[in-house]
């Protein structure tokens, strides 16, 4: 195993200057990635699309592989950036079944397809590599007890293709029809993006969230895995932000990743939880990357730079050794000598 074969990344969001980012890169270079995550928000879209065609470019003279993340893009994708496209496009928005609308673009609605075909180009223009889907769900209300009765969408255009699908009106309840409904929408719509970026000559990475629940993802990942231009399948089993066990909840994901990935000639992408992590229990950081390794994960990624120290949300206790733990590990791993601290 080579060290080309191996490859370590980051996320990298909040700076928007190039000559910071420049200082960023050495840093991230130093230790032991090949490859960074550039979010790339409406706000990104709107205001600094030609800034980061400057740190895209400055991260590969750097020697990274760039991949950019559609981060908070219709609330449809991971993050906690916010979408002036919902809020201007109200039309777009799902529905909830009570008929309110959701804070969220639907998957199925044409308008929203469209703006993430300019989102690719647009990602494509600035010189990505990768095009990273960051965790693709209908809206979900994290925490909410009314979230198994406020489902979505019953928007005009889901409505529409579930009569055509099933042959019948969309159902009042989450039943079995709809939840197949939903995940139909989910994949489909990953058809669709990952096609499209195809075409714009990137390559194509998914991140699923690490939850089989109908409400929160698609049960079935072989779907997904099976799309034809999806080229990495990946997950993020953040097992201290999901209060898991590391062997169990972390390390069964990486099993069922590899063989997923190997059935459906993928590569398979783990990401390492690098955010929030409490004083005393860096060490996990190493497991976590050593458990993968072991279980065949040569594609590793961690959220985020730094321990995650610029954004107080989710800043680990001690981001400076959380970062310099994720080095060593990485480092590690490029040397092909695993041992456990």
């Amino acid at each position: 195993m080579s060290i080309n074969d191996i490859r370590t990344g980051i996320s990298y969001f909040g700076n928007r200057n190039p000559q910071h980012c420049l200082t960023d890169v050495e840093n991230i270079k130093k230790h032991n990635c090949n490859f960074i995550v550039h979010t790339f928000s409406e706000n990104d879209m709107s205001f600094y699309k030609e800034t980061l065609s400057e740190i895209v470019r400055i991260s590969k003279e750097g020697g990274l592989e760039v991949y950019i993340d559609p981060w908070g893009v219709g609330r449809v994708f991971g993050g906690e950036a916010a979408s002036d496209f919902a809020l201007n496009y109200r039309d777009t928005c799902q529905l909830f079944s009570t008929g309110e609308p959701a804070p969220a673009c639907c998957i199925n609605n044409p308008r929203f397809r469209d703006f993430m075909t300019t989102w690719i180009s647009e990602a494509q223009e600035i010189g990505a590599d990768v095009a990273f889907w960051d965790e693709p769900h209908f809206f979900i209300e994290w925490g909410k007890e009314e979230a198994e009765q406020r489902w979505t969408c019953w928007c005009r255009f889901c409505r529409e293709k579930y009569q055509k699908s099933f042959g019948s009106p969309i159902p009042a309840g989450l039943n079995k029809d709809m939840i197949k409904f939903r995940e139909n929408s989910v994949v489909d719509f990953l058809l669709f993006l990952t096609d499209y970026a195809h075409d714009k000559n990137m390559r194509n990475a998914l991140c699923l969230l690490p939850n089989r629940d109908h409400r929160f993802g698609i049960s079935d990942w072989s779907r997904a895995a099976a799309l034809p231009h999806l080229d990495i399948i990946g997950t993020d089993p953040y097992w201290l932000w999901f209060d898991k066990d590391i062997d169990n909840f972390f390390g069964r994901h990486c099993t069922e990743l590899v063989n997923l990935a190997k059935r459906h000639g993928k590569e398979a992408q783990v990401w390492i939880q690098n955010f929030k992590i409490p004083a005393g229990r860096e060490k996990e950081i190493s497991k976590a990357v050593e458990l993968a390794y072991g279980k065949g994960i040569r594609n590793f990624a961690a959220w985020s730079y730094l321990g995650t120290a610029y954004m107080s949300y989710i800043k680990s206790d001690n981001p400076e050794l959380v970062w310099e733990t994720l080095g060593e590990s990485y480092g590690r791993v490029l040397s092909n000598n695993i041992l456990r601290s």
